[in-house]
């Protein structure tokens, strides 16, 4: 599941919302769109932990879907 010290190596990123001027224009995503090299980053700092957080009806604590999709997005499988 991503990489084993991934979450130590690389630091966790938010991502940022759009300017609000700019999202009253629009009923677009109000986040901005990140690159695919910070998302590769961030998936690869999921670890197969054995904690089902995760993997709950809340979904990921750090608002991914599951382990397994970090790990196809880590690997450029997306």
């Amino acid at each position: 599941m991503g990489k084993p010290n991934g979450f130590m190596e690389f630091t966790r990123r938010v991502v940022p919302y759009r300017d609000p001027a700019e999202r009253l224009g629009d009923y677009r995503e109000i986040y901005t769109e990140p690159k695919e090299r910070s998302l590769r980053r961030q998936a690869a700092r999921c670890m197969d932990c054995g904690v089902p957080f995760c993997q709950s009806d809340d979904g990921c604590p750090i608002d991914n879907l599951i382990p397994e999709w970090n790990d196809l997005v880590y690997q450029g499988r997306w």
